[in-house]
């Protein structure tokens, strides 16, 4: 390993580390940006190739975004795309692999961790099938290569991200055949306050709306996917009528042909880095679930080492904008950059901001909250751990064993020893445990994690 130098090294290049490079970068320090994509922008930002230095296409946020990218001093940023940090320690070395390079050793003064988020899912009979996509694996075809997986799409699952990808197969010619939201109208009212508190989404809001109001594509809420059917390839989906608790409701079951079914149920934050270099992890469900614990200045409880965007809690990009101004900004405070007074003068409205952000993640993470009902219904059969083909059946046999963490069931049955290293399985796992043994999810600690080299 050949260990280099820089000053801060930024882990994921979206919206938070594009920000915080940008301010770093004009006070002399020299910043290594590293992330697993090909170009920087995270999933928000993520656009087709022969768009991505068009800035001016795009307006509002995202436009703010490609411009950030655009004015990266590359004489003081460096830039690490199809790059992993393999694992880091609490004295902030990072150990990085290079898309075909070499493995690389670094120690900066300081780490600003944007590790963003992936998307949580809630195993379904079936949902194997080949024709079955996230919501996030949509928005990726979509977005970086322009392709639609088909033309007719049953698009379902929670929250709001599932109404954004259908407008987006709508803006790219696609056809929703129908929209299968399982909040009900009433958990979908609640958000409308958050909405305030940003005024951002409310437009985004507006515009998804008549989209699909224009498009007449129907929409059914309080409905839950039971199970995806076909011969080795999707065929048809079934539904079924949950009411307030969760609970199937007798006789409400309906079959929709289907040949793709795009799904999404929330987010929860990337935790395994700051895991690996012991900062204190907090369980909050209005954030997401497992989150990064930081001061107000967003430095974790290991010294020299920030975080910043979702790893703090789920509340979308503008909150990964803000964050980024503070983080850096406390970043250069931390460094001698610049004294307690300007520290001052520039934190304190980035804080009061964060806070509002802070208040919308509780509404939309309100959304994707999942009843234990809907939990202890998954039948027996259906895999969970999809590396491994580890069943429910097999996850709540070892927790009726005594296996009450989500390491002992690791032990006892493998879901999380794949490749993906729990990151799909782990959610679902922590929520297993905590229905069947109706234990709180903050008890049962995250799936140990290690560096992997």
């Amino acid at each position: 390993m050949h260990p280099k130098r820089y000053d801060i090294v930024i882990v994921g290049g979206g919206f938070s580390g594009i920000i915080s490079a940008n301010i770093l970068s004009t006070h002399g320090l020299n910043v290594l940006i590293v992330d697993e994509n090909n170009n920087l922008g995270g999933q928000f930002l993520r656009t087709h190739p022969d768009q991505y230095h068009h800035t001016g296409a795009f307006s509002g946020l995202k436009g703010m975004g490609l411009q950030g990218i655009r004015s990266i001093n590359r004489k003081r940023v460096r830039i690490m795309t199809r790059s992993e940090v393999l694992g880091i320690t609490g004295d902030k070395e990072l150990f990085i692999h290079e898309a075909g390079k070499q493995l690389y050793s670094v120690r900066p003064e300081a780490v600003l961790l944007a590790t963003g988020a992936r998307e949580k899912f809630v195993p379904f009979k079936g949902w194997t099938l080949p024709g079955i996509l996230s919501t996030g694996a949509t928005q990726i075809l979509l977005k970086g290569s322009g392709v639609l997986p088909s033309k007719k799409i049953i698009v379902g699952g929670v929250g709001i991200f599932p109404y954004a990808v259908a407008s987006e197969i709508l803006m790219n010619k696609g056809r929703v055949r129908i929209l299968l939201d399982q909040n009900r109208l009433t958990e979908k009212l609640k958000l409308a306050r958050g909405l305030l508190l940003e005024k951002s989404k409310i437009g985004e809001g507006i515009r998804t709306t008549a989209e699909l109001m224009l498009s007449r594509t129907p929409v059914k809420f309080g409905v839950k996917i039971l199970e995806a059917r076909g011969n080795k390839i999707l065929e048809e989906v079934l539904t079924v009528k949950i009411d307030g608790n969760g609970r199937m409701v007798p006789g409400s079951e309906t079959v929709y042909p289907c040949e793709c079914l795009s799904m999404g149920y929330g987010f929860v934050a990337n935790i395994e880095l700051p895991q690996q270099a012991g900062c204190k992890l907090e369980y909050d469900e209005n954030q997401g679930g497992w989150i990064v614990g930081v001061t107000e200045d967003l430095e974790t409880s290991v010294p020299g080492i920030f975080a910043a965007g979702e790893i703090t809690g789920i509340a979308g990009a503008t909150k990964a904008v803000t964050e980024g101004k503070l983080a850096a900004q406390a970043i250069l405070f931390n460094l001698g950059k610049i004294d307690r007074s300007k520290f001052l003068t520039r934190s304190t409205q980035l804080k009061k901001d964060r806070e509002n952000h802070l208040c919308f993640g509780n509404y939309f993470n309100g959304l994707h909250k999942i009843k234990g009902a809907i939990i202890r219904s998954i039948p027996d059969e259906t895999i969970v751990c999809r590396c491994e083909d580890i069943t429910m059946g097999e996850i709540k046999n070892a927790i009726h064993q005594g296996c009450v963490t989500a390491d002992a069931v690791k032990k006892a049955v493998r879901p999380g020893m794949g490749i993906c290293q729990g990151r799909i399985c782990g959610p679902i796992i922590y929520e297993t445990i905590s229905a069947c043994k109706r234990k709180p999810i903050e008890q049962i600690s995250p799936i140990s994690v290690r560096v992997r080299i």
